[in-house]
C-alpha cells in the first residue's frame, strides 16, 4: 500500500461538491489505466485504488491510496509503479485544476 500527500499551491477556482467528486472518480479511472497499460492484467489479483479530494477554507487535500497484489511476479517493482502512478495522478489532476482554473 502506498499513501502520498502532496501540498501544491495552484490557487484554486470556484469548484462545486460535485466537480471534486467528478475529479476524484476521474483520476481513481486514470490512475488505473496507468497500472494496467504497464502491468499484464492477467497478473493482478487485488487492485485498489483511491483518489480522496476534501476542500476546506479554499483548501484542496488529495489523498492516493494504491494498493495492488500480484498472483505471480512479473519482474515489476510494484513499490516503484505504484509511486510513479501516485506521481502521475497528482500531474494529471493539477492539470486539471489549472484547466478550471483557466475557464
Amino acid at each position: 500500500m502506498r499513501d502520498m500527500t502532496n501540498i501544491i499551491d495552484i490557487g484554486l477556482p470556484d469548484i462545486s461538491e460535485e466537480t471534486i467528486e467528478r475529479l476524484a472518480e476521474e483520476c481513481e479511472s486514470q490512475i488505473t489505466s496507468y497500472l494496467l497499460e504497464r502491468v499484464p492484467e492477467k497478473s493482478i489479483e487485488d487492485l485498489f485504488i483511491s483518489c480522496t479530494l476534501n476542500l476546506l477554507d479554499g483548501q484542496l487535500d488529495v489523498d492516493f491510496n494504491v494498493e495492488i497484489g500480484q498472483g505471480f511476479d512479473t519482474g515489476q517493482s510494484l513499490d516503484d509503479l505504484i509511486q510513479k502512478a501516485i506521481e502521475w495522478g497528482a500531474e494529471w489532476l493539477e492539470k486539471q485544476l489549472m484547466e478550471l482554473k483557466d475557464k
